[in-house]
Formats: C-alpha cells, sequence, structure tokens
C-alpha cells in the first residue's frame, strides 16, 4: 500500500536553560493513502509536536535533532522554508487546535478563506470568493454568504472550527493533521465534525492524520493508533486490536479511564502518578514510576519498540516482553 506519510525515527528536542527537553523522541509513524491515523495520549506526550515537526513549524528553542519526514518519497527535511510555503495548505493541511487563536481576529472569515485559496491558485478574487462560498457551504454554515462577512468573534465554537476545515478542505490536501479537532465542542457538532474528516477522505482519497486524547473519537474513525508518553510511541496497532486487546499498561490504563454507563456508581479510574519531566526522564522506561507491572529491568533499562512477530502490533514494554515468551514457551503464542 502506498504511503502518504513516513515519519522516521523523527527527534525534535527544545534547547532550554535548564537542559534538553526531547519533545519528540525517536517518532516513527506511517499513514498509508487514504487512512485516518491517530496518535493518541496525555497531554504533554509529544502529540502535537510531532505534527508541528512534519508541518516544519518548530521556531527555536527547538530544533529538529535528526530522521526523517517522508511526504509521499520526498523528505521535508530537506525541504526549503519556500518550498514549505507551497506545501502547506496546498498538498499539506492542519486544522489547529484552537480556531479562535488560529483564525486572525481583524479580518472577515470570507478574507481569510479566499487569501487561502489565491496564495496557492492563480485565479480572480471574484473566483476564488465564489469557491469560499461553496466549501463554508459544504462543510455545513448556514448563509455562508452572510458569513463571509463575519468575523471569528461572531461565530461559535463549533462554526470556527467549521471555518477551520473548510480552509483545511478547500485545496483538497493530499494529508490533512487535525490536532485536536473536536475540543471542546458538545457531541452533535463534533459527530459532523468527523464526518466531514471521512467525506474527505472518500471523496478526495486525503490521508489524515488525528490527533486526539479522545479514545471515543478514535474508535469510530481511526485505521490504525498510535499510542504515545513522554515522546515517546509505547504502542501501535489497528483500532480493533487496540481495543479489544491492548497490550501495554499505559495503553490498558488509558482505556480503563474512559467512563463506562455500566460503572456509574464506580469512582472513575485514573492512572497513578503524573507525566515526568522530560527534563529529568527515569533512567529506565519512561512509564517505569507509574506501572503496576514494573520489573527491577524496567527501571534500569529502556526498552526498544518491537513488533509482535505475525502481527502490526508494536510494543516498547519489557513486561509484555516476558509475558509474550513465557505464552510462546506454553504454545499459546
Amino acid at each position: 500500500m502506498e504511503n502518504t506519510l513516513e515519519i522516521k525515527h523523527l527527534k525534535t528536542y527544545f534547547h532550554t536553560m535548564k537542559g534538553v527537553v526531547p519533545a519528540v523522541d525517536d517518532v516513527s509513524i506511517t499513514v498509508p493513502k487514504g487512512k485516518i491515523v491517530g496518535i493518541v495520549g496525555e497531554s504533554g506526550c509529544g502529540k502535537s509536536m510531532t505534527a508541528m515537526s512534519v508541518m516544519q513549524l518548530i521556531r527555536k528553542p527547538g530544533k529538529i535533532e535528526g530522521g526523517q519526514i517522508l511526504f509521499k518519497g520526498e523528505d521535508l527535511l530537506e525541504k526549503s522554508e519556500k518550498e514549505m510555503e507551497k506545501i502547506r495548505g496546498d498538498r499539506i493541511s492542519m486544522i489547529f487546535q484552537e480556531p479562535m487563536t488560529s483564525l486572525n481576529p481583524v479580518y472577515t472569515i470570507g478574507h481569510q478563506v479566499t487569501e487561502a485559496i489565491l496564495i496557492h491558485e492563480k485565479i480572480e478574487k471574484g473566483e476564488a470568493e465564489k469557491r469560499a462560498v461553496e466549501i463554508l457551504s459544504a462543510v455545513g454554515i448556514p448563509e455562508p454568504e452572510k458569513r463571509m462577512k463575519s468575523y471569528p468573534h461572531q461565530l461559535s465554537g463549533g462554526l470556527r472550527q467549521r471555518v477551520m476545515i473548510g480552509m483545511a478542505m478547500v485545496m483538497k490536501p493530499d494529508l490533512l493533521i487535525a490536532d485536536e479537532p473536536t475540543t471542546a465542542l458538545d457531541v452533535t457538532i463534533e459527530a459532523q465534525i468527523l464526518h466531514l474528516m471521512r467525506k474527505l477522505r472518500d471523496e478526495n482519497g486525503t490521508s489524515i492524520l488525528l490527533i486526539t486524547h479522545n479514545m471515543g473519537v478514535v474508535a469510530e474513525v481511526c485505521d490504525d493508533v498510535y499510542v504515545m508518553y513522554a515522546g515517546k510511541v509505547m504502542e501501535h496497532t489497528d483500532v480493533f486490536t487496540l481495543f479489544k486487546q491492548a497490550e501495554h499498561p499505559y495503553t490498558a490504563g488509558l482505556l480503563r479511564s474512559i467512563p463506562r454507563i455500566d460503572a456509574v456508581k464506580d469512582r472513575l479510574y485514573s492512572i497513578p502518578g503524573v507525566v515526568p519531566n522530560l527534563l529529568h526522564l527515569p533512567a529506565g522506561c519512561s512509564f517505569s514510576t507509574r506501572c503496576p507491572y514494573a520489573m527491577d529491568r524496567c527501571y534500569e533499562e529502556r526498552p526498544e519498540l518491537v513488533c509482535l512477530e505475525a502481527e502490526k502490533h508494536e510494543l516498547r514494554c519489557f513486561s509484555c516482553m516476558t509475558k509474550f515468551e513465557r505464552e510462546a514457551e506454553n504454545g499459546r503464542f
């Protein structure tokens, strides 16, 4: 299968006065053509930094220290800023986490959507405005001609997010990166936005990299899932395997944290402890201080990401590998 995006051993570090922060540490992610791939994890795990690295939007004190970002076979890290300006918004689009801060408050919605078209296509302004109205209508914004004259503060959060999706969709990109596209939206608007993303994939063959902490969203739209923690991928598999048989203790903890309607009388579960300071990571596995299955080895060595044989399932966990070795010895794996 052709891959739209291949991130290989990406390292994005921030050089601060207190030391080096490995925000993205040896991360590899593949987004096949026409698929929706999710990245999940707690805040600060490196999800957004991975996306910003793909878009080449990392600024000082941040720096991409190594790896490759292959977009349709071309390494984006070898592109100049002018070359990236042509790619951004055209072949690769991004929906940022907070639409109120992503949209310019002093320009109308129509001006901003039209500008996104004119930057990448040599057409008349009137034609660009016509296309802007069409895209606003396509993403479900009522009275699009009227909304063209509105400013961002005059729109609800759901409408602003639809504008952002419209701007991302207008050039029919090969890759759409969506960073928490449904945060702070009610479930009705969330469902509509997820529908729009699936429609973009189905009609245009667009590949989507979806960044979220919402496991319900992942279950609804994703094909593959990468679970990140402290700048590293801890588990990767297809969405069905993840929910049916998550192996990594961190992934299991995330799934257990989802409120269940059949357990409303119980106290909501949360993973004990806190995410470690990236300046002072544990000597061994970064999750060892919170893991209920941690062994002596987990506190001393850092596990590698291992692919299980006969499965497209990757894990970074000593205790999981020990379990599989025992099952293999007993003929059950």
